[in-house]
């Protein structure tokens, strides 16, 4: 069992549980009128009160570009959300972990998204939310079918669960098209870091089942675990034949981002990203060590690094590019060597 942690450790990033919900009196989003939508809202914002009170309301319509993809880039709310119609609003927890998005492509997405590999925990969270809103909300359910959803694929349980893997072994030896034929086949699908329609980035790849309708959450969740064990073991393997046949011409890549991530005095977005994926790998193939307990710490620093993320952070929102691209060069500098050293 503690290989197979080292091995979940290492390759998954985060788990996220999200459950899809109508209201029984509402048509699903497309047939819903304006005054419809601002119904649901009302409904789910006094709802969430009588919950608990730290909700924040975020309505995407009003809250302008920046801070959506902001949301965004912190995975509370989708690209499908930002680009929906009206009445799409998103209530955040007080601790920012918890979301809860009105008017998506169904009326509520409730989702929770936690460090690592929890799927239990994470069910249980979000679980209670749901337990709570359903008690006030009346949601569409139907005896034989379970909960009823705007995509066929959501109706039953509505309960998608998801890792986010870092899987550079398969994507470099060109596994992952195997694994999304193998695991579509058993009913798992495989996307891009922000879901579905997003592509994969830094070797980052979301795995979630794609049935809800016939299975319980518990039978979910056990063949989440399975795959995603099964897919953290395959990778493993690949990252050994790499260090075998590459490792001296990886470890100098590796090395160089490094350098290059800990001097440079003008950082561009997409160039970071790139060296700091070569970080991760050597993070993952022993190249370096982190530094912190936290083993996260340095996904958490990626995502932080994000453009509208690290624009509020730093107050940089009206500073020029060439302003930012120094900026970032002098945060990199001076965060990079406390999070990660080398190993020899």
């Amino acid at each position: 069992m503690r290989r197979k942690k080292s091995e979940l450790t290492t390759t998954v990033i985060s788990t996220r549980m999200r459950l899809a919900r109508n209201l029984q009196a509402y048509p699903f989003p497309t047939k819903l009128s304006r005054e419809q939508a601002e119904e649901i809202v009302v409904l789910t914002r006094n709802a969430l009160a009588r919950l608990d009170s730290g909700w924040t309301e975020y309505d995407v319509r009003a809250i302008g570009k920046a801070k959506a993809m902001l949301l965004q880039e912190q995975h509370l709310i989708s690209p499908a959300l930002v680009a929906g119609r009206h009445g799409g609003t998103a209530f955040v927890s007080a601790d920012g972990e918890v979301s809860v998005m009105v008017n998506e492509e169904d009326h509520l997405r409730e989702q929770y998204i936690v460090s690592g590999f929890r799927l239990d925990d994470a069910y249980e969270r979000v679980c209670s939310l749901d337990d709570g809103l359903g008690e006030q909300l009346h949601f569409a359910y139907d005896k034989k079918l379970g909960f009823l959803t705007a995509c066929p694929s959501n109706v039953g349980t509505g309960l998608r669960a998801s890792v986010m893997m870092f899987l550079p072994g398969l994507e470099r030896c060109g596994g992952i098209r195997a694994l999304v034929e193998k695991w579509s086949e058993c009913g798992l699908t495989v996307r891009g870091m922000f879901g579905e329609g997003t592509r994969s980035e830094g070797y980052r790849y979301q795995i979630s089942n794609d049935k809800t309708l016939g299975l319980s959450e518990y039978e979910i969740l056990r063949y989440m675990e399975t795959a995603t064990i099964e897919i953290a073991q395959a990778e493993q393997v690949e990252r050994k034949k790499m260090l075998a046949e590459e490792g001296y011409r990886l470890k100098d890549e590796c090395l160089r981002a490094y350098g290059i991530l800990t001097n440079c005095g003008y950082l561009r977005f997409q160039e970071m990203m790139d060296m700091l994926t070569q970080v991760k790998l050597g993070v993952a193939l022993g190249f370096f060590r982190l530094t912190d307990d936290e083993p996260y710490a340095l996904d958490l620093f990626i995502d932080d690094m994000r453009p509208y993320s690290f624009c509020v952070e730093h107050d940089l929102f009206g500073a020029d590019k060439a302003a930012r691209d120094v900026h970032r060069a002098a945060v990199m500098r001076r965060v990079l060597p406390r999070l990660v050293v080398r190993t020899d």
